[in-house]
Order: C-alpha cells, then structure tokens, then sequence
C-alpha cells in the first residue's frame, strides 16, 4: 500500500476532502487556558516566573539574570559555528536582504487639487520583539528571515527569543550568529508563550516591544492572538505546508522529493501533489514510498503520521480544475514542477490568487534558504487573507494634509461646511469659515 493515498479530485469522499482542506489549522482551543495563565503569570511576576519555567526545562535552578545573552556568548557563538554554516548565513542574508530592500516603501506628498495637498511618511516602529522556534530542530533561516525585514524596515530595537539549546542554558550559535548578523541587537533564552508575553508586557530585564514576529507552535501562536491589542503581530504561521502541480515533464523522482519538502517538517505538516495524469501520479507515488523509506528518524515518522491525515496525491481532470483547487487549498508554498513553469504561470497568473510563495520549477528549500522573499509564510489556509512576513510588518504610514491659503481654503469650504452641517458640528464648520474669513 502506498504511503500517500492517492484520489481522483471529482472522487475523493467529502469527509475526506475537508480533512485535506482544513489540514492542521492551529487549534488553540486546547492550550487557551494554559497560554492565559502563563502570560497573567509572566505579568505579575515576570522574569521570576519565565526563570522558573526554564528550570524545568534545563533541569536545574535558573537565575532570572541568565535569560540574558551575554556579549561574550555571541563573541564565542561565532567560534563554535562550522564556517560552512557561517558562510551559508552570510550568502542567505545578502540575498534576503536585496529582495527586501526592494520592498521599502518611500513618504511621499501629493497635489490633489489647487491649494490641496496630502501625502504619507513612511516611519519604522521603535522596537520589535522576534521569536525563532527550537525543539525538533534549530532554524538559523528563521532568525534571517524574521530580523532582516526588521532591520531594513530601519527598526532601532531589535530583540530575538528562542528556547534553550541541548537543555541548556543558551541559543543555538548558529540561530545567535545568524541572528547578530541580519541585524538583532538584545537575545533572550525563553520560549513560546513566555516569551510573547514577555515581549508584550516587558519585565525587569526585557522591554516592552512594539511588534511581535515569529513563527510557532500552539502555545506561540495562541500567546499572539491573546497579546494582539496590546502589541502588533505578524502573519499566521503554523505547521508547514506544499502544494505541487506536476504536469508529467519532469522526473518521478525530482517531484517526490520536492513533495516532501514541507513534510518532513513535523507530524501536523501538508503536502498535496495535484497532477492531471493517474499513470504519472503512480509514478510519483512509488518514488516516494523509496524516498519515505530513506529518510533518517524522526523525518521518516513525521511524513508517515501526516500522510496519514493531511497529505495526499490528487489527479484532477484538468489545469482549469487544478487552479480551482489551488484557490480553495491556498498553500504556504505552491509549487509549478514542470519545465513549462512559466509559460504555465502566465497563462493562468490572473485567475491564481491565494498563495503564501510561488515557485517555479524551483525546489522549495531554495526559498526556505535564501532565494530572497521570505518563507515566514500564512499557513492553514490563510494565504487567502495574508501575505509572508514583509518589511511593512515593521512599518507605520501616517499620513500628512495640508491646505495652503485662501485658494486651497475656497475650494474646500463649501464641501466642509455642507457635510458639517448635515452631521451636526458646527465647530467642524465655523473653523473652515474662520479662515476663509481671515485669509
């Protein structure tokens, strides 16, 4: 029996498709109450309460002063770093950074009629408040990819969380490193919802933040939504997910293992691969079961747990049919594996719109590692609403109004005074006719 189920879309039981659909959506109604009680806790006793936590998770008694990271720790966190792995970080970030720059908006000001003018600034918040996620794994990629939009956004205050390294008391050198580099400048040893909350309400030795970002888990993710009125957050970004159209050009073997890209992140990832042909789904699918076969433990039980609940091989009749299911799917990664990729995305550019990042005959992992967008990304299905993580996360665009002398005042005195009048504020009308009268 294969590892992946395989369906014909047009087939597929509706209990089933739904499954497929809604996959791992991040369900914090189990973790609400123990998310509330930890961050009230780190409110009202702070780093005694976030010290007290990691001593359960390091196995010994720690000190409040040791959330800190210290200079000297990032000075040796550079030695410990295999050089490979440094100059992968510094090769990821000029990259990153390039494609963010791009993205900075300018202040602008405009004439929007004689004597009327308008514009909007563009101004960087003060503070940001970053988490990188450790546990399964360590992700120097993550601290790039959350720090370098902060840093171009031009952010002053830069500060990174992550759990304990090895049960102990510090960060992973290679996430410290890559952190220090994209431009963080304060690093704490906390996890999950105490970090949030430490973001969010400040103690004795973490300060308040403007704006929380960061990828997580449950209790990461719920800590956000409960923190929101208080701080900005950023995209929802929960277990990683794939989408792969595969339209019979390229290798069985080449989509596999793009296909598995995304799910050997975890047990509650998603991998869908659509295709039009059930001979090429086949194919696909005995290249996989191999490549199931070869992945070392525990990526190996990662991908057989979710393909058991969220994965799947689906053919559908047609690319029209393989669009529809794009929209409604709307993936973190949505992959074009054929050697027609572009002229496949031309044709249907128009008609796709929900996506987190398309590639195009590109492995995910080449985003994932420093092509430039980033790959904190909306998952569950709400590429429909959101975009990835961008430098506007960490920017404000007030705006500036300007009318200039008795030309301007004129033309916007009988349009302030007739709908000020029908409204009922009359101080909203006499002091546009004050000035006309004094100009």
């Amino acid at each position: 029996m294969p590892v992946f189920p395989i369906y014909a879309l047009r087939e597929i039981p509706e209990n089933e498709l739904r499954r497929i659909l809604d996959r791992s959506r991040i369900d914090i109604s189990g973790v609400e109450a123990d998310v509330r009680r930890i961050i009230e806790d780190v409110r009202a006793r702070g780093d005694e309460a976030i010290a007290e936590f990691l001593s359960s998770q390091v196995g010994r008694a720690v000190k409040p002063e040791e959330i800190v990271v210290r200079e000297e720790d990032v000075g040796r966190a550079y030695k410990e770093i295999d050089r490979k792995v440094l100059k992968a970080i510094k090769h990821m970030i000029k990259n990153v950074r390039s494609f963010h720059r791009r993205q900075l908006p300018r202040s602008w000001m405009m004439k929007v009629e004689d004597g009327v003018y308008a514009g909007q600034l563009v101004i960087p918040l003060a503070s940001a408040g970053l988490y990188v996620p450790s546990g399964k794994a360590t992700y120097p990629s993550v601290a790039v990819m959350v720090t370098v939009p902060a840093s171009v956004a031009g952010v002053p205050r830069i500060a990174v969380a992550s759990p304990p390294y090895q049960n102990e008391m510090r960060m992973d050198p290679a996430t410290l490193v890559a952190a220090h580099l994209s431009g963080a400048s304060e690093f704490y040893i906390m996890g999950g919802a105490h970090a949030i909350a430490a973001f969010a309400y400040g103690t004795s030795i973490v300060k308040p933040v403007e704006v929380v970002a960061g990828p997580g888990g449950p209790y990461t993710y719920a800590a956000k939504l409960m923190v929101r009125d208080v701080v900005r957050i950023d995209v929802p970004a929960g277990p990683s997910e794939a989408l792969v159209y595969a339209d019979g050009t390229l290798p069985p073997e080449w989509v596999a293992w793009d296909f598995l890209n995304e799910a050997e992140h975890g047990p509650d990832s998603a991998a869908i691969l659509l295709t039009t042909s059930m001979e090429y789904a086949v194919r696909v699918s005995e290249e996989l079961d191999k490549a199931v076969e070869a992945l070392p433990e525990p990526r190996r039980s990662y991908v057989m747990e979710n393909a058991r609940k969220y994965s799947a091989i689906i053919v559908v009749e047609n690319l029209d049919e393989a669009i529809e299911f794009m929209n409604r799917y709307a993936a973190e990664h949505l992959l074009i594996d054929s050697k027609n990729a572009r002229s496949i995305f031309r044709k249907i550019r128009n008609r796709l719109r929900n996506f987190g990042t398309l590639c195009l005959n590109t492995p995910i992992s080449a985003g994932n590692y420093g092509v430039g967008p980033n790959a904190t990304l909306p998952t569950g299905g709400y590429a429909r609403l959101y975009s990835g993580l961008s430098v506007d996360v960490f920017l404000k665009k007030p705006t500036i109004e300007e009318v200039r002398g008795a030309r301007g005042l004129k033309r916007m005195l009988e349009t302030v005074v007739s709908l000020a009048d029908y409204e009922g504020f009359p101080a909203h009308a006499q002091s546009m006719k004050v000035r006309v009268r004094g100009g």
